[in-house]
């Protein structure tokens, strides 16, 4: 926007030549940028009606790879290899494999699981305390019995293994003592994922840690249609399960699957469907 001179206003010439030189940006920089612009144009707008307005038809669109959602076979190779990686006889085996159960089981986010403690674990109560998440706000998790029972062994192993085991420690240790980052799981994991061939090398597309969250919401959702719930109903539920501020925030892990497709459409089948009339002999339907 140099050329922008005082007292000239942002004609839609300039503000093309603008968009123009971003082009070698990414989706998201460019339409951060240009949301900026339109906001201020049509600010601008009241005080000289000169200024050109962009429509939103202008902004280029997100384009967010789809999440893979992990089939239970699938889940099965990855806890497989996560038991098997090294070193042999360290604790790591088994906390890569704790974490990526627990991320599969409860839908949490990475960063949510590295920063349990262990205050925040209630094993007999089946409960977690998620502390100071993602829109500054905590809440609690309940566990499933087999995921409880799972994350029980491994907090004995965790303490036969010789780590710290005040309340203010880190569950999901690491040798240095302090907890693991996020990107250092995530390399891990993508390090499992091609070993068990569902990601390409290094710079290719694929399954993602983050798709263990949207592959919980898909199959909780999934469970809801075949126990015939109220879905409309139990989305709060998982909203606040999952630790979005709004159902919107849900709606977003909610992609559809080859089973959530054919569940709703059994649903609506059952619902709403007219029933099939047998025609007569006659050709009509039996009616004067």
């Amino acid at each position: 926007m140099s050329e922008l001179k005082p007292g000239k206003p942002i004609t839609a010439d300039l503000a093309e030549r603008w968009f123009k030189s971003m082009e070698h940006l990414n989706a998201g920089t460019r339409l951060n940028r240009m949301s900026i612009m339109r906001q201020f144009c049509a600010y601008l707008s009241n005080f000289d009606p000169r200024t050109c307005v962009i429509h939103q038809s202008f902004l280029p669109r997100r384009n967010r790879p789809a999440p893979h959602i992990y089939s239970p076979q699938e889940m099965n190779l990855i806890l497989d290899a996560a038991g098997k990686i090294g070193p042999e006889g360290s604790l790591r085996p088994m906390l890569i494999y704790t974490i990526i159960g627990l991320l599969y089981s409860t839908g949490l986010r990475i960063g949510e699981a590295l920063n349990l403690l262990l205050a925040d674990v209630d094993i007999e109560g089946e409960l977690l305390t998620i502390r100071d998440t993602k829109f500054k706000n905590s809440r609690y998790v309940p566990l499933s019995p087999s995921t409880a029972r799972q994350l029980a062994y491994f907090l004995h192993q965790r303490e036969v293994a010789g780590s710290p085991t005040v309340s203010t420690a880190p569950v999901f240790i690491s040798p240095s003592g302090r907890a693991y980052r996020p990107g250092r799981i995530c390399t891990i994991f993508l390090e499992i994922l091609r070993d068990v061939g569902l990601r390409g090398p290094k710079g290719a597309r694929g399954p993602r840690i983050h798709d263990l969250r949207h592959s919980f919401a898909v199959n909780r959702l999934a469970q809801w249609y075949r126990q015939g719930e109220n879905i409309n109903a139990k989305l709060p539920l998982l909203a606040t399960y999952l630790g979005h501020s709004s159902l919107v925030g849900t709606e977003t892990y909610l992609h559809a699957t080859a089973e959530l497709l054919e569940l709703s459409n059994i649903r609506f089948k059952n619902h709403f469907a007219v029933p099939y009339l047998k025609r007569s002999k006659g050709g009509n339907h039996g009616t004067k």
